[in-house]
């Protein structure tokens, strides 16, 4: 995901806490290593409310925490200084050259912190490179900085364990303000009756604008979903939401549809639509996609770019089946019963690049089934060097639906692709099982990235 932008203006609110106490649906705990626990660090600006240290079912060690922002200050370039040592007492740890350094430096999950938030922060080792005995971490930097916090509330949360020693924390995120807000990042963590962080992750998946309270399009809320390691012994979970209003937001006129969902043959979730560019100006967007269940609970939530950009009018096709969660608990899958999808405003914007519309040449569909695999060749007739090529191929209906859409990126093999080049693309597509193919098209859309 593209990298998000903090916004830091004059402080004007605090952060409400995101966060309730939950039973996970099943607990499974993983191995834990011998660790000598290393006292807290406390201060008085600054401090550090919980550590911990396991081993996942992957045999990799986390070291995981949460540091809290006592002071009256925003505090932002936060540095934490981690330590892991072996029984002997020597460091495990090793430099980019492969030379052992006492220690490494880290920063938290979240960039900024008001006064009273907090965030919880992770460092992971392999132990096939040596067996962890006791870690230390401290707090060794930090900057003032500036905020304008926004409030949100939870909803429609659950916590699921996929009986693979992983957890799923997905939920709804929902503005309360009456202005537009910005998340700046999002993390979230399972902690124990004591509020002992346990294990922690942050994540790209979400809306990072939403409008002010009360959107009739449902623009002031997002889906959301985090997942990390089940440490074991947890009994409550946490969201850490970095936000703030904003005022910059460009509201450019989109619509977003839904055109089909399903089930693959492999078990993997789709949701496919179109993106609809009511604007006087190209645009690229991303969409985000919720799975809820019947009684409304988030079960899932991914996003995708639009693979190619919209021209002024038209519409361009999504396809998003990188679900995390159902995908892989037949049990969760079992629960869909509506999804959602939605425009993020704070990736919807005008390309800088300019771009070509380019054909194939030779294209063959195999249909293997449930599986149809698009092979041909595209030559770059333009006059211009290319930076890419984006092949996009669709499948319709007997009614022109667009059933099913993937799609594959060219890249050059040298500076750019020349003028009069040609290369080769290979696309698959994989169909719901219980449709009927009747009747069904395909149809095949090149843009050339121009250098």
């Amino acid at each position: 995901m593209k990298q998000k932008i903090a916004l830091f203006v004059i402080v004007v609110a605090l952060v409400l806490a995101l966060s309730a106490c939950g039973k996970p649906a099943v607990t499974t705990p993983t191995s834990r290593p011998p660790v000598v626990n290393t006292p807290v660090t406390v201060s008085d600006v600054l401090a550090i409310s919980s550590t911990n240290a396991f081993i996942d079912s992957y045999g990799t060690y986390h070291v995981v925490g949460e540091v809290i922002n006592n002071s009256k200050k925003v505090l932002t370039f936060i540095e934490l200084t981690v330590e892991i040592k072996d029984a002997s007492g020597n460091s495990l740890l090793k430099d980019d050259s492969g030379s052992v350094t006492p220690n490494t430096t880290i920063s938290p999950m979240l960039y900024t912190l008001a006064p009273g938030e907090s965030s919880p922060f992770e460092y992971t080792y392999e132990t096939s490179k040596g067996t962890p005995d006791s870690y230390n971490v401290t707090i060794t930097g930090q900057q003032t900085g500036n905020a304008n916090r926004a409030s949100l509330k939870s909803k429609n949360v659950q916590l699921v364990d996929d009986g693979s020693g992983w957890y799923y924390l997905t939920g709804e995120l929902i503005n309360t303000e009456s202005h537009w807000v910005h998340i700046n990042s999002l993390a979230g963590a399972v902690m124990d009756d004591s509020n002992k962080v346990l294990s922690a992750d942050w994540t790209s998946t979400y809306t990072t604008e939403l409008a002010p309270a009360g959107d009739a399009s449902g623009r002031d809320r997002t889906p959301f979903e985090i997942n990390f390691p089940n440490p074991g012994g947890a009994t409550q979970w946490q969201v850490y939401p970095d936000v703030d209003i904003t005022d910059s937001v460009v509201d450019y006129p989109v619509g977003v549809t839904i055109s089909n969902s399903y089930f693959d043959q492999y078990k993997s979730f789709h949701v496919v639509g179109w993106v609809t560019n009511n604007s006087d100006q190209p645009l690229d967007s991303l969409v985000v996609a919720g799975l809820y269940g019947a009684d409304n609970t988030v079960l899932d939530a991914s996003y995708a770019f639009v693979p190619v950009p919209m021209k002024p009018g038209a519409a361009a096709p999504f396809s998003i089946s990188s679900f995390a969660s159902i995908n892989y608990n037949s049990n969760q899958a079992a629960l869909v019963s509506t999804s959602t999808i939605q425009a993020d405003t704070g990736f919807t914007n005008s390309p800088t690049n300019e771009f070509v519309d380019l054909t194939t040449t030779g294209e063959t569909v195999q249909r293997d089934g449930l599986t149809w695999i698009f092979d041909g060749s595209v030559t770059n007739n333009s006059d211009k060097g290319l930076s890419g090529i984006t092949v996009m191929v669709m499948v319709m209906d007997a009614q022109n639906k667009l059933i099913a859409m993937e799609y594959t990126s060219i890249s050059p093999t040298s500076d750019a692709i020349a003028a009069g080049e040609t290369n080769t693309y290979s696309v698959s597509v994989y169909l719901d099982p219980a449709i009927n193919v009747t009747g069904f098209t395909t149809q095949t859309v090149v843009i050339g990235d121009v250098k």
